[in-house]
Order: structure tokens, then sequence, then C-alpha cells
């Protein structure tokens, strides 16, 4: 076997000459903002349902990802967590990718205090995607300089009267 010496993107840019600085994403982040939002799913809210929890800029770096649930949620309801462009009157807060961050939870057993940052394995739930603003991490050309909403939406039915959900974006910039 082989011994490696592996540097992140952090190293190798300060070990550059000339050295390259780093991006928030990466190192040196001066403001971490938490967008948490607490929503409450009701009785015979079926699959497609939305919950918006708050909003992230599409310059933002996502730090850390928690989802919060309690066992009252229900057996089968489940949940992506993604995009939406903002709800405002002149638009109407049209789907940007619904399970961008994490897709079809388990909110009964699987989202009870869970970290679902890299949970979808796709879109910003890549963990190679890790280093990267959002607009990078949906595949844009350049920032757009726009804010999304964080949005829970469901892919089955709610089969309780009602369940709280929590939801914590960690997000640098």
């Amino acid at each position: 076997m082989a011994t490696e010496a592996i540097k992140s993107t952090a190293v190798t840019n300060s070990n550059a000459t000339p050295r390259v600085i780093n991006n928030i994403g990466v190192e040196g982040g001066n403001i971490v903002r938490a967008v948490n939002g607490l929503v409450t799913l009701t009785a015979a809210k079926s699959t497609g349902s939305t919950y918006r929890i708050g909003k992230i800029r599409s310059s933002d770096y996502v730090d850390r990802i928690r989802l919060t649930t309690l066992a009252d949620i229900g057996t089968t309801v489940t949940a992506d967590l993604g995009l939406y462009d903002l709800l405002t009157h002149s638009n109407g807060g049209t789907v940007v990718d619904a399970d961008f961050f994490a897709s079809a939870v388990d909110l009964h057993t699987g989202a009870i205090d869970s970290d679902v940052t890299f949970e979808s394995g796709a879109a910003g739930g890549l963990i190679t995607n890790g280093e990267k603003a959002v607009w990078d991490c949906l595949g844009l050309s350049s920032d757009p300089g726009k804010e999304y909403d964080v949005t829970l939406t469901l892919t089955a039915d709610m089969d309780a009267t009602a369940g709280t959900a929590l939801v914590r974006v960690y997000v640098a910039r």
C-alpha cells in the first residue's frame, strides 16, 4: 500500500504561487446565517403541498441543513426539500428544483433531528458541491443575484391529523 498526502482546495490554493484567494464557501465566510422555519402540516394535505421555510440568496454557500420532526407527524408522509422562486405579487413562486437539498425524506422516522445536507445526492445535495454557491450548484453560468424560498414539498399524502416540522438552513456569505 502507498501513502498519500492529499490537499484540500483551501490548502492547495494557499500553497499556490501566486496564492489563490479562496471563496467564502471554502474558507473565510465571515457571516453564517441561519434560516429557521417551523411549519405545521395539517390533516388531509396531499402530495404536492408546499411549505415555504425561508429565503436564501443565489450567492450563499450552504453549510448545513437540519430537519426535525416529531413522531406525531404520521407514518407514511415524505417530503422533498428544495428551492422555489420567491413567492411575490409579480411572480408565482414557481419551482426551481423541488428536491435540490433532499428527496422523499421520511418525516416520521427519517427526519427526527436529521442532517440532510447531502441527502439528495444531486444538485445541492452533492457532496462535491460543498464548496460552491447555490447558483453554481444549480448549474447556472453566473450569479443571477436573486433570492429563493427554501421549500418543503410533500411527496406522499399526510396521514395524521397534524404534525410539526422544523427546517434549519445554515449558509455562509
